[in-house]
């Protein structure tokens, strides 16, 4: 029996890395327009929140009866609109 060479791994080329990644909703590929992925009229996003200020969070939901992103939206309107009454 004879030693063989292992065959070179597959290298997946740079530009499937590169729309795989832009393929994400919220991804910003360097020098690349941003791509926007729409829910009806609104701009889907993704954030990060600590688990304390989720779990507070979704008490007050359970409280008020509103969505996770219903109450989000609310208390960042709200608070764009008393910065700007601050002015």
């Amino acid at each position: 029996m004879s030693v063989t060479k292992r065959p070179p791994a597959k290298k997946t080329p740079d530009k499937a890395i590169a729309d795989f990644i832009a393929s994400a909703p919220d991804s910003s590929p360097v020098n690349a327009e941003k791509k926007k992925l729409m829910r009806g009229k609104r701009e889907q996003i993704s954030h990060t929140i600590t688990p304390a200020l989720l779990e507070r969070l979704d008490k007050q939901v359970e409280l008020s009866g509103m969505t996770r992103a219903g109450l989000i939206n609310h208390a960042i309107g709200f608070y764009l609109d008393s910065m700007q009454n601050n002015k």
